[in-house]
């Protein structure tokens, strides 16, 4: 269950590439997952309105998940090395080892409401196994890299299910809020792809929206290495 070298390296798109492989599904299946549980509601309330209260609620979701991977990233900045992982215990880590692939589960279930009935099983299922491999690759890193420190820390903070207080003592790292907000806005503008699409239901309004958020990722991922550079600088 422990993901390669590669997978690992390349995480995100990996994530990415689940998701794009379940979208593929509408060809054989061309109905969207929630507009298929709207027929046994006839008569109780209008079937736009629901799939527009469904699409908020999935916005909802998804900004729980950024709001979350915003605050994992702001205490836990990333290795500059993409097969090793950082390690800290503040913030969301004092209360969970895995806050950010929570976040993760979170984002790709509110933007499941996109698949089609075929492809949001498919999704679901793949991208929780290839999350449980990652958790299971980087906390591999950690105790190799940490040791007993990671060790004694992974015996008292639970694997993903958050404790209701914290575990361990904060580290005393103060967090990078600027930073965190500039690596996850992408995040926040797929919880603005869903809000425009529940206002709206319009194809054009959700992939356009869809698109600037991607095309901004990508331009990003171009732009982050000049930015670490110039840092060490």
């Amino acid at each position: 269950m422990v993901a390669s070298e590669f997978e690992y390296r390349h995480r995100f798109w990996m994530i990415v590439l689940v998701y794009g492989v379940a979208y593929a599904f509408y060809n054989l299946d061309h109905l969207n997952i929630l507009y298929s549980i709207v027929p046994w509601n006839r008569g109780v309330v209008q079937k736009d309105m629901l799939v527009r209260l469904l699409y908020a609620a999935a916005a909802l979701l998804a900004a729980a998940g950024a709001l979350l991977l915003t605050w994992a990233s702001a205490y836990r900045r990333p290795s500059a090395l993409t097969d090793h992982a950082a390690f800290s215990t503040a913030g969301p880590f004092r209360y969970t080892r895995n806050p950010q692939y929570i976040s993760y589960f979170l984002l790709i279930l509110a933007l499941g409401t996109f698949q089609s009935r075929l492809g949001f099983p498919v999704m679901l299922l793949g991208e929780v196994l290839l999350l449980l491999r990652l958790i299971a690759r980087e906390e591999l890193l950690l105790d190799q890299e940490y040791g007993g420190r990671f060790r004694a820390y992974a015996q008292r903070v639970p694997r993903l299910l958050p404790s209701l207080r914290p575990r361990v003592a904060d580290d005393g790292h103060p967090p990078q809020w600027r930073q965190a907000l500039w690596d996850q806005a992408f995040q926040w503008g797929f919880v603005a792809t869903l809000l425009a699409f529940a206002f709206t239901l319009s194809d054009p309004v959700g992939y356009t929206f869809a698109g600037a958020t991607l095309s901004f990722l990508v331009l990003q991922k171009l732009v982050q290495p000049l930015l670490i550079r110039l840092r060490r600088t």
